[in-house]
């Protein structure tokens, strides 16, 4: 049996975790029957994140390996009835998500006095009085600090929102009237899709790039389609 190591849910999501709730849909999406462990310290994993999966004693870390590794040991293709045009699409749109759309989430999340507290009250509630305020400051100093490295924290809020909004309007481009990423059946893509998605429209955070999917009816269609599919 595989063992699924994951965040406890938060924000009305499986998790808050986009590349967590990646690693689910893709089990899910290869059939493949799986256990449960939740864990607080992304230390659990094998890279020093999550998610994880421990499959036949190995554990695996990093969602895009542990589809390679369901896509070599199971003999599941995430992109069957693809045509290689189409596989070079999703292949580069989830880069763009996972690359940077993903970092103007952490700095939605983590930076933005918008959403801080949010993060800070759910993820921190729980500790001692004496280090429930210096935890949240140090861990989001060292969030500034990689956005920072990474490039994306350079940039005024304005800037990192229109990156955002543009990204947001490229999904609803190409997910146009189909029911799913690529097509009438979910593929890999949607793996990753739906998750940031979902982590964008669903929790109570209020931003320029949840304005934008809010306009588009396709994309809120997509994430009630994928939320009944997979996490229902």
């Amino acid at each position: 049996m595989i063992t699924l190591v994951k965040f406890p849910s938060a924000f009305g999501l499986a998790d808050p975790s986009p590349f967590v709730m990646k690693a689910q849909m893709l089990l899910k999406m290869a059939g493949l029957a799986h256990d449960i462990e939740v864990a607080n310290n992304p230390r659990r994993g094998p890279k020093g994140k999550l998610p994880a999966i421990r499959d036949d004693g190995e554990l695996i870390g990093d969602s895009e390996i542990i589809r390679w590794h369901i896509e070599r040991k199971y003999g599941f293709d995430f992109d069957r009835g693809l045509s290689e045009a189409e596989r070079a699409v999703a292949h580069a749109f989830a880069r763009m998500i996972e690359e940077r759309f993903y970092w103007v989430m952490v700095y939605a999340r983590w930076i933005d006095p918008a959403g801080w507290p949010l993060v800070s009250s759910t993820f921190f509630r729980g500790m001692p009085p004496g280090v429930r305020w210096l935890v949240p400051m140090m861990i989001q100093r060292m969030v500034r600090r990689t956005l920072h490295a990474q490039g994306v924290g350079r940039h005024s809020p304005d800037e990192i929102y229109r990156m955002g909004i543009l990204d947001m309007r490229a999904i609803a481009t190409q997910l146009g009237a189909k029911p799913w990423f690529m097509g009438a059946e979910p593929t890999g893509v949607d793996c990753t899709v739906y998750p940031f998605i979902a982590g964008t429209v669903q929790p109570p955070f209020d931003n320029p790039v949840k304005e934008e999917a809010l306009k588009h009816p396709n994309v809120l269609a997509y994430a009630e389609r994928g939320k009944a599919r997979f996490f229902s």
